[in-house]
């Protein structure tokens, strides 16, 4: 009998490059559910160590005091979790295409302090953690591919207005993730989204990507 936890996953076509003929193939993840804060706090609260509101508390506390440490210069490394970075970047303008685009810079004069952001932030996961991932009798299970399913607008809709009230913004890496579909598929909705007469979404050049945010 198996033990342990399972992970489901598809195979999907990787999108051929310019000049490319033989067709290569790569597995996603099919994601069950996101687990929120709330949702994780009663599941540690069940091991009787700390209680809901507590760990909530300290979530909170942490959240603040790890973006007062970012916002003075340093890096934060978490023993046993990984270690967290800022992002930095310049600030975009709007074209005449609606969209931000990043300036161009032809002097490092020109790339002042006013025109440096934060643009996000990156995780690096420890060893420890990454152990903990591996070494959990982890099973794998493919799931069914159907490249030409269509997605409900309905579904659609209400999967990605959950995800922009919890994060504000989605990638199309998030899109492919939420809706376990190729990154040549997910292009193509996406770009049906925010094509339409009056879009319920828009796109903005975020950095080196695009980010989707609601109209």
């Amino acid at each position: 009998m198996k033990t342990g936890r399972t992970i489901h996953y598809k195979v999907h076509p990787t999108p051929l490059k310019p000049g490319e003929s033989v067709q290569t193939y790569h597995v996603r993840q099919v994601l069950k559910t996101t687990k929120h804060r709330r949702e994780l706090a009663e599941e540690i609260a069940r091991y009787g160590l700390v209680s809901v509101s507590v760990f909530e508390l300290v979530i909170e506390r942490l959240r603040r005091e790890m973006a007062y440490q970012l916002r003075n210069g340093n890096d934060l490394h978490i023993d046993g979790i990984g270690r967290f970075s800022l992002q930095l970047g310049t600030k975009k303008v709007m074209g005449d295409d609606g969209r931000w685009h990043a300036k161009t810079y032809l002097s490092p004069e020109e790339l002042n302090a006013r025109e440096v952001t934060i643009e996000g932030m990156t995780f690096t996961p420890d060893k420890a953690m990454l152990s903990l991932l591996k070494d959990r009798g982890v099973h794998f299970v493919r799931q069914k591919e159907d490249y030409n399913q269509d997605i409900p607008r309905d579904q659609l809709l209400a999967v990605l207005d959950s995800y922009c009230q919890e994060h504000g913004s989605f990638t199309r890496q998030i899109f492919q993730m939420l809706f376990g579909v190729s990154r040549y598929r997910a292009q193509l909705m996406l770009d049906a989204l925010v094509s339409e007469p009056s879009p319920l979404y828009l796109r903005q050049k975020f950095g080196p990507s695009y980010v989707y945010r609601k109209a």
